[in-house]
């Protein structure tokens, strides 16, 4: 067990950052939820191996009053975890680029900045083209929970089922858009194009335990607003960018990673 002790030292500030962004994100919701009167249910976390956990599950224990109660507490929860895991991803970036915090850096390979378009651009633009293009760039550990936290904010805010961008759509859209932008997310996520490798684990969650849309509203037929809608339109926008990943030669013309060819 003492040979474990230096991995959990090291583990440890990473967990500490996801379990934050996850209670900001539930903080969130129930900061939304308050004014409104709409009880929400504990959530329940469920824990993931290469994220630290999908998120959780907060279902709603009163019935919403109307589609732009849940469209606000829908978007509250994934903007407050994004808020400050963008927050976190952008200071270690920083850092990262300050010779003084040298100590503190961990190497990391490149292929991680390929995994995001959105991230892999922000980073490249801090860290620049000589640090990014090598097969390891050293980075600080905010970086890794700040990515962590963005990327777990982005998977809940897909437009599916019952997660948060589910709902977003269902409130500002309709029933039927959830039901196409639902079957554009799972063709998506089947075939690899958004999340790359992380996109069958977080399907199968999706279909298991957060495919059933949302219950209707008492009044399911007011609209909500064209700003609202715009506010959910962008939001489904930034969460392609930042689950699209960056192909071969874009990595390579960008200077995002070191591209190794055959």
């Amino acid at each position: 067990m003492a040979l474990l002790y230096p991995f959990v030292d090291s583990a440890l500030p990473l967990a500490y950052g996801v379990l934050g962004v996850l209670i900001f994100h539930e903080v969130g919701h129930l900061l939304a939820a308050f004014p409104k009167k709409v009880k929400l249910s504990i959530p329940y976390f469920i824990p993931n191996i290469t994220l630290g956990s999908f998120g959780a599950i907060t279902q709603f224990k009163s019935i919403l009053p109307d589609r732009s109660t849940k469209v606000d507490i829908s978007l509250a929860g994934p903007f407050a975890g994004a808020a400050l895991s963008f927050s976190m991803f952008i200071v270690g970036l920083l850092l990262s680029s300050n010779p003084d915090t040298s100590g503190d850096l961990v190497p990391v390979p490149s292929m991680l900045f390929q995994g995001s378009l959105l991230l892999g651009l922000i980073s490249r633009a801090t860290l620049g083209y000589a640090a990014m293009h090598a097969a390891t760039v050293s980075i600080h550990p905010l970086v890794i929970v700040g990515w962590c936290g963005l990327t777990t904010s982005a998977f809940n805010m897909l437009p599916v089922g019952c997660l948060d961008g589910g709902r977003a759509v269902q409130g500002a859209f309709g029933k039927s858009a959830l039901l196409g932008s639902g079957l554009t997310s799972y063709t998506m996520l089947g075939l690899g194009v958004l999340g790359g490798p992380l996109s069958l684990p977080w399907g199968l969650y999706v279909l298991i335990c957060q495919r059933t849309p949302e219950k209707p509203c008492l009044n399911d037929v007011s609209e909500v607003g064209t700003w609202r809608k715009a506010v959910v339109v962008a939001a489904i926008m930034l969460v392609v960018l930042t689950l699209l990943p960056i192909w071969d030669e874009l990595a390579e013309e960008l200077g995002v990673g070191l591209v190794t060819t055959f």
